[in-house]
């Protein structure tokens, strides 16, 4: 390349987005409003001096405070009997919104008061169309992705930190934030919620409102979850128009608070990312099939995410397993037909998953618990077998199952759990036509690189 051929391919980089709001550190307050409001309730308003701001805790959401433009005992009563009101700025309905707390100060008998917002949480007039969106990510894996440049009065710097989601309707842009690495320490140190990447989506086919594209971030949100193996939404949704917000929605979707946890995405890598979303967002326009997603990614997020610690994980597992045989295996292969579907036991499900994966259903060398276990009882025949075995000894509580449960080894059960966690992301991966590298969390690899190869269909 030469020297003219890289000016030209630096000034053809793309300008990174910034983020809709700025966080320092992670459980950043976020204001979103100082001044006066209004609370309204039937055909009553009290103006209020005060803030309205987004917290990660105690609870997640959209806050407001202040202190009431009223007679002192008008405003304790008031607050006190009505349960819901509505907040409006700027004449524009924000929100319904209750108080949770009212404080009258004694020395200048002031009443102070702190309340939160109910669902939805609108800044603006979200009816206008728009032709971008804009948004926050937070908590969302590293991606080392496409090239982006920061550029200054002092300097210009590049970094590869974008991730493209494209389809037909649809152009996504997802940019991680160039502070990403202090940011991630943060929430590292602090646990909670950090906003990690900016987002931007365009229209194809003209201008968008908030209701036309809800079912789209549903969808993004779904994906990004399966992606993180933890669930993500995006935050702060705002339209633009000639570089103006128009309207904010500043609701409080789902988010978990930082977990480590491990996910299939290559790190290095965003090959077949943009491939696996137009899939998805194919499968996404069925009303069952996106049933199917989001089920299937709930509890494989669940499993994931030792929310009923391994032995409840196992089951949530197993449940998502059981959702696959039956969605892929019986109602779109037809690999079997009739009642005898119904009456095929649970590890020969597993088995036919297992046979449209091309995996064999023999242990990974690295779960050697979990083959000491299956080696230990002459009835169990594979692994499919040994992680029923496991499953039915934690739900059936019966005498014997419960003794059985007591003498299985901790690391059998973890890696029984992995196991199936794996399972499910290869079936996942092979419904959604991906043929790319992934992360094999069964791999007996130490470095994380290593364990990273071409999914078992494609090898």
């Amino acid at each position: 390349m030469t020297k003219e051929e890289l000016e030209d391919y630096k000034n053809n980089i793309p300008e990174i987005n910034e983020s809709i709001v700025e966080m320092e550190k992670a459980n950043s307050q976020i204001v979103i409003y100082e001044g006066e409001y209004v609370i309204k309730y039937a055909d009553n308003e009290i103006k209020i001096v005060g803030k309205v701001y987004f917290d990660w805790f105690p609870n997640f959401g959209t806050y407001f405070s202040g202190k009431p433009l009223i007679d002192v005992d008008k405003a304790y009563d008031l607050f006190h009997k009505v349960k819901m009101f509505e907040i409006i700025i700027d004449d524009l309905k924000f929100g319904d919104a209750f108080i949770t707390r009212t404080n009258i100060q004694s020395l200048n008998g002031e009443i102070n008061f702190i309340g939160v917002l109910s669902q939805q949480a609108i800044f603006g007039d979200k009816s206008i169309p728009v032709k971008t969106i804009r948004f926050s990510v937070p908590n969302l894996r590293e991606f080392y992705g496409l090239p982006v440049k920061k550029q200054t009065v002092e300097n210009i710097s590049h970094f590869s930190g974008r991730l493209i989601l494209e389809n037909n309707n649809f152009l996504i842009k997802l940019d991680k934030l160039k502070n990403y690495a202090k940011l991630s320490s943060s929430l590292e140190e602090s646990g909670g919620y950090v906003v990690l990447y900016a987002g931007e989506i365009e229209s194809k086919k003209g201008s968008m409102t908030f209701e036309t594209v809800k079912d789209t971030f549903h969808c993004l949100d779904t994906f990004l979850t399966f992606l993180n193996g933890r669930r993500t939404s995006a935050l702060f949704i705002t339209g633009m128009h000639e570089g103006e917000k128009v309207w904010s929605d500043f609701t409080g979707y789902h988010v978990d608070a930082f977990k480590s946890v491990l996910s299939w995405p290559q790190r290095h890598s965003i090959a077949g990312i943009n491939e696996l979303w137009q899939k998805f967002c194919e499968l996404w326009k069925d009303k069952d099939d996106k049933n199917f997603l989001t089920s299937a990614i709930h509890w494989y997020i669940e499993a994931n995410n030792h929310s009923g610690f391994t032995e409840g994980s196992i089951i949530m597992a197993q449940t998502a397993l059981e959702l696959l045989y039956n969605w892929w295996i019986i109602e779109n292969k037809k690999i079997i037909i009739g009642k005898d579907s119904e009456i095929i036991n649970a590890s020969n499900k597993i088995r036919l998953l297992l046979s449209q994966l091309d995996i064999d259903y023999l242990v990974p060398q690295k779960f050697s618990e979990l083959q000491s276990f299956i080696d230990s009882d002459k009835q169990i025949i594979d692994a499919p077998d040994a992680v029923v075995q496991i499953r039915n000894a934690i739900v059936h509580s019966q005498e014997e199952k419960r003794k059985k449960l007591s003498s299985i080894h901790y690391k059998a059960k973890s890696e029984a759990l992995n196991l199936c966690i794996w399972y499910i992301e290869m079936s996942i991966l092979r419904i959604l036509e991906y043929n790319g590298k992934y992360y094999n969390r069964c791999s007996k690899e130490l470095h994380r690189s290593l364990a990273e190869e071409i999914v078992p269909w494609k090898r």
